[in-house]
């Protein structure tokens, strides 16, 4: 299915349950990577939607519980405050709420649910993104860079 023909059929679909703006949902879940025709199209743009909310989660979960995080978030981390640790878990716990009433979905299919739950995504991400993009950019600027120096040991 290519983008025009997923675009005219969202579009039915949005007219129906008052559903977000096509280019709202492609900038943010990226559904035009739908590729194949699907009977249950709702459900497929909730799942690539879904996708991008449980990565963030995982993301979210390194920082707060950086056991085997990369090297590269490790400054960033070290340097964290408690102000940074208060919105992360704030947005961890709201993109949690999600999967959580997401999980009602995989085991019985409605349709008029599956539209509740995308503009149900739209809303919840889009009050999470602003706090989420600030932690971004601390990530990229540490409050208080640790540096050190390279040694050999041996």
């Amino acid at each position: 299915m290519n983008v025009n023909e997923l675009e005219k059929q969202y579009d039915a679909l949005a007219k129906k349950y008052k559903l977000p703006a096509f280019k709202e949902l492609n900038e943010d879940f990226e559904i035009e990577k739908i590729k194949r025709r699907s009977g249950i199209l709702i459900k497929t743009i909730r799942k690539v939607m879904m996708e991008k909310i449980i990565n963030s989660m995982n993301f979210l979960e390194m920082l707060l519980n950086p056991v085997i995080a990369p090297r590269v978030y490790l400054i960033y981390i070290k340097s964290m405050t408690s102000e940074d640790k208060t919105e992360i878990d704030r947005i961890y716990g709201v993109l949690s709420e999600i999967v959580l009433d997401s999980l009602e979905l995989e085991i019985e299919y409605s349709e008029k649910r599956e539209a509740e739950m995308i503009n149900e995504i739209c809303k919840k991400w889009n009050s999470v993104k602003p706090g989420f993009i600030k932690v971004i950019k601390d990530l990229k600027k540490p409050a208080s860079s640790v540096t050190r120096e390279k040694s050999y040991f041996g």
